[in-house]
């Protein structure tokens, strides 16, 4: 072993000796049980909140309005299912008039566009009240000209086994439609399934329309039917004779001829009557027997409205109206059509609501009867026929009143 000068020598086992010891020790330090540090403090972080997204989704106004529907809003869809998908809520109303009216509307885009059906079922019915939201693909809208519908959409379709109120059209390209007119303007545009396809035959061509007539097939040569304010009078093919002496309906809403199984037209008069606090609409229809003008309809009362009932569905008697379809069945004449209110206060050519009434049927005489001249003076009719051949309305109206 080498000593270095001036220093003592130590031996190698004091050497490992000090080295084992050091190594203890540095094994001890490792050992012992490590002291837990908190963090340093840092300011607590607002919990982030997102937001539910309250832009809708989905298609926007103005919607396409189609044979199917209107936008999102489709015949056939179940009205529970479309109140889910309004972004504003439930929104709908019961329409219930015994008699006249009995559905359910949901009110969607700010009122403006009228869904409706039977309660818990599905729509069958979609109406546009208002003009910026929705147009048909060829331009057709709310506030179009009756010149605009017709050159967009076609002339009123011909279909000799319906007629309908003068202000209510189903252009021929569109037969789902019908755009509800306010004198020249469309005032609202209602969707609803298309009527069947006419299925009685006719050797007879009803002659073309005039300025003041229009055709009918009442007999083999054809006829022209001219109303001159409450007076209809039936006339040949020329219009120069006069078939049968003018026919008086005070309270005349509009006569049509319609189709009925035999091939042949009735003259068909719907007629209103307004007192203080009620309105009546009554339906009459004539058709030749031979030569002589007879009745295949007694005057018959079809609807009625009170102040009161009127108020059932929010609206004053003064503001609600009756847009009437007939439709020839086999043994009677089924009666349909629109029910309308306005705004308050009252805004020439803005309509409310538009809901579609309850259809009724009269029944079409069986055997001969009587002209209606002779029934009125020989006392061949009861007093109310009586009158409703000289005021178009019978009386004693059995109106119904609203469900309680």
């Amino acid at each position: 072993m080498i000593c270095p000068p001036g220093k003592p020598c130590e031996s190698v086992r004091e050497v490992r000796s000090s080295l084992v010891i050091a190594a203890f020790a540095i094994a001890a330090c490792g050992n012992r049980p490590r002291e837990n540090k908190e963090p340093p403090h840092e300011p607590q972080r607002a919990r982030r909140v997102i937001e539910p997204l309250t832009d809708r989704v989905g298609p926007l106004p103005p919607y396409a309005i189609r044979s199917d529907g209107v936008g999102p809003y489709k015949l056939g869809d179940k009205l529970s299912d479309l109140l889910e998908r309004l972004a504003s809520g439930p929104r709908i109303a019961l329409f219930e008039i015994r008699g006249v009216v009995s559905r359910n509307v949901i009110r969607a885009e700010d009122d403006a566009i009228l869904i409706g059906g039977e309660q818990g079922s599905t729509a069958t019915f979609v109406a546009v009240v208002a003009p910026d939201v929705a147009r048909t693909e060829s331009g057709v809208h709310v506030g179009s000209t009756r010149d605009e519908l017709i050159a967009a959409a076609g002339a009123p379709i011909d279909d000799p086994e319906r007629a309908r109120d003068p202000r209510l059209v189903v252009p021929a390209a569109l037969p789902n439609l019908r755009a509800v007119l306010d004198g020249d303007r469309v005032a609202a545009i209602v969707v609803a399934v298309a009527p069947p396809s006419p299925r009685y035959a006719t050797d007879c061509q009803r002659p073309a329309p005039t300025d003041k007539a229009i055709g009918s097939c009442m007999t083999s040569a054809g006829e022209l039917l001219q109303r001159d304010g409450d007076d209809v009078a039936i006339r040949s093919a020329d219009g120069e004779r006069a078939l049968a002496n003018p026919l008086r309906l005070p309270g005349l809403v509009f006569a049509a001829p319609l189709r009925s199984a035999d091939g042949r037209d009735e003259l068909v008069a719907i007629t209103r009557s307004a007192e203080s606090d009620t309105r009546s609409w009554s339906i009459a229809a004539f058709r030749f027997e031979g030569a002589r003008l007879i009745r295949t309809v007694e005057a018959t009362p079809i609807y009625r409205l009170s102040s009161a009932n009127a108020r059932w569905i929010g609206a004053d008697l003064r503001d609600v109206d009756l847009y009437l379809e007939l439709a020839s069945r086999t043994d009677g004449i089924e009666v349909g059509g629109l029910l309308t209110t306005r705004s308050q206060p009252r805004i020439v050519g803005k309509i409310r609501d538009v809901v579609v009434i309850t259809p009724t049927q009269v029944t079409r005489r069986r055997g001969k009867s009587a002209p209606p001249e002779a029934a009125a003076a020989a006392g061949g009719a009861p007093q109310e026929n009586r009158a409703a051949v000289g005021s178009g309305v019978a009386s004693g109206s059995q109106g119904a009143e609203p469900k309680h």
